[in-house]
């Protein structure tokens, strides 16, 4: 019951009188005394009135957002209608809306959730009432049930894994080991939902095993329909990790096949938040492309996907990864004029940044500007706080090897001592290129 009278209350005008101060309330034109003299005119000041309309307003926003929240979940919706129609007897309006059409519907685990509910409400609430059950939906009640529940477990046991993976931490998993043995064993393999999370536990827990691999991005191909984007982004998001390691591991044959799913997952906005595109993904992309040779193909990308950048991010984006494009191409003049116009706050934009200058400084054999620009790195990675271990340790790295073969003369004896070291401290930014340059030393 409303604190102040009445179904509303306070509420319509409360409500329209913060409406002036969205989106900052600004607290110091806003009070709780003036707010008290707008709702109540001339009645004296009680905090308990001013707290009953709060509460008011507050319950009727819950209401809009629950019905809101409705309108967008409509399988949610119409459980919730079919029970009330079943439980009010209305036959005719709920056998009319009951396993209605599923062609728009996506068969994820939450699908096979809403079936089960659907179901057991037929079963409980009309079916039980029937004086001859010709149907019994009980087998299906249980299969809906069974899907769900052992394809959340294994979202979630996929998850965990992984988190395994990165830090010591211990999850008791009920079930784990009898559901990993029935799904060896080949149940459910007709489900997809189920069949996509085991493959991808199996390249999580099984890595050399590259079939489980292949195996889950030709799954991820055939049925990615049947998923919402945010569910199949995250399930893409494992294969591309996979590929990550493979390629951290020294093979390189994995490039290849990350940016065949890169390409996949921008044309179908798989990898899209919302409209947009991530810049972290924008130039991982660049990265990936580049690394595959496909330099034509990553200049068309990075014209035809400027604009899904989110545009606080865009100008800055853009430029960078065009600069990494022509360092790449060999031109490292407009390499340096484009970095030159780049502001970027972020650290791990400005450890790149200072990279590519460099490699830009040493290509061009630019001896005076590249030794300036590697005393000014030594500091800045010296006096930065946000700079973690691991990258002042292979951005100094970086600049140790790189000075050293500014400085060496191709003594062959030299460069042998200077591979040898460098493939023992492994710890290098870049250390692809630093090899790269030490081979080219030597001729």
């Amino acid at each position: 019951m409303s604190g102040i009278g009445g179904p509303l209350g306070k509420s319509v005008e409360f409500y329209d009188f913060l409406s002036d101060y969205y989106p900052e309330f600004n607290q110091n034109d806003l009070n709780r005394k003036q707010l008290f003299r707008e709702l109540f005119k001339d009645h004296r000041y009680e905090d308990k009135k001013l707290r009953y309309a709060m509460t008011d307003l507050f319950k009727q926003a819950s209401r809009f957002l629950t019905f809101n929240a409705l309108e967008y979940h409509e399988q949610e919706s119409q459980y919730l209608l079919s029970s009330e129609l079943a439980k009010r007897r209305a036959d005719k309006a709920y056998l009319a809306g009951y396993k209605s059409d599923d062609t728009n519907q996506k068969w994820d685990a939450d699908y096979y959730f809403y079936r089960y509910r659907e179901d057991f409400t037929h079963l409980n609430l009309y079916l039980s009432r029937q004086k001859r059950m010709a149907e019994n939906p009980i087998a299906d009640i249980a299969r809906n049930l069974d899907v769900f529940f052992i394809a959340r477990k294994l979202q979630l046991l996929c998850e965990i894994v992984n988190v395994r993976n990165v830090m010591a931490v211990e999850y008791d998993f009920v079930l784990q080991d009898q559901i990993i043995s029935v799904l060896k064993n080949g149940a459910f393999a007709d489900v997809p939902v189920i069949a996509i999370y085991f493959r991808i536990f199996m390249t999580i827990t099984e890595p050399d095993e590259k079939q489980n691999f292949h195996e889950l991005k030709e799954l991820l191909h055939i049925h990615e329909s049947l998923f919402r984007r945010d569910e199949l982004r995250d399930m893409y998001q494992y294969l591309m990790n996979y590929c990550i390691k493979k390629i951290n591991q020294g093979d390189s044959d994995y490039v290849r096949q990350l940016l065949e799913i890169y390409k996949s997952v921008i044309q179908n906005k798989v990898l899209f938040l919302g409209d947009h595109l991530s810049q972290w993904d924008y130039k991982n992309i660049v990265v990936i492309g580049i690394r595959g040779n496909e330099h034509e193909w990553v200049h068309e990308f990075l014209e035809g996907y400027k604009n899904y950048l989110l545009p606080s991010e865009r100008e800055n984006a853009y430029i960078y990864n065009t600069a990494y494009y022509y360092f790449s191409i060999g031109d490292f003049r407009k390499s340096l004029s484009l970095l030159r116009q780049v502001d970027f706050t972020d650290l791990y934009y400005q450890l790149d940044m200072r990279a590519i200058l460099l490699k830009c400084y040493y290509e061009m054999d630019d001896q005076e500007t590249f030794f300036y620009h590697t005393a000014a790195f030594r500091i800045f990675l010296s006096r930065n706080k946000l700079v973690s271990d691991y990258q002042r340790t292979i951005y100094r790295n970086m600049i140790k090897y790189a000075t050293k073969l500014m400085k060496s003369n191709g003594d062959a004896e030299y460069l042998k001592t200077l591979t040898d070291e460098i493939n023992s401290v492994k710890q290098i930014a870049d250390i692809n290129w630093i090899r790269k340059k030490v081979i080219e030393k030597g001729h």
